[in-house]
């Protein structure tokens, strides 16, 4: 691991001192990269977390339930000529195959349909759909989806997040 660290390491150094002078480089280990991710004094100044998959895998969970859950989580690929946005754990094959289709979380591509409108240009209608998104999975929370029958459907939380949408725009 130490080995393979270290090439990352130095590969983001190369890469950062020739095509991104102006960018200050800051290492940090990743136990205590996930444990300080809520801390805002820790976090100031970090604008993009540049990880290897593991590691990346990790802290984008821990970043996820911070924000509303593993399910409405996104990730943004956003290359010179091309972008993808999706959802950052897959399909729900296992929700699906176990007949509980009705009850998959639709927020992880919600959100990644919100950081495609942002890059093509509509970034007030993302801030309103991000909005919309932490009161109905963070502050409100009326509906809850568990990917069970205990909790709400797809359906009824995405009717939830447009009335959401309505009310605030109406503000």
């Amino acid at each position: 691991m130490k080995l393979a660290d270290g090439d990352f390491q130095q590969a983001v150094h190369r890469v950062g001192e020739a095509e991104y002078p102006e960018i200050e480089i800051r290492e940090e280990l990743v136990d205590v990269m996930a444990a300080k991710l809520s801390s805002e004094s820790f976090m100031q100044g970090i604008d993009v977390i540049v990880l290897p998959n593991l590691y990346g895998d990790i802290v984008t969970d821990v970043a996820a339930e911070m924000q509303g859950g593993l399910g409405t989580a996104s990730s943004s690929n956003i290359g010179n000529r091309y972008a993808l946005f999706e959802a950052i754990h897959g399909a729900g094959l296992r929700i699906m195959q176990s007949g509980r289709g009705p009850w998959a979380n639709p927020g992880s591509l919600i959100r990644a349909m919100g950081e495609m409108l942002a890059h093509i240009g509509y970034g007030d209608r993302k801030a309103i759909l991000d909005k919309a998104m932490d009161i109905c999975t963070v502050t409100e929370k009326k509906l809850v989806i568990t990917g069970r029958q205990d909790g709400c459907t797809g359906a009824e939380f995405t009717d939830y997040l447009i009335d959401t949408i309505r009310a605030l725009r109406a503000e």
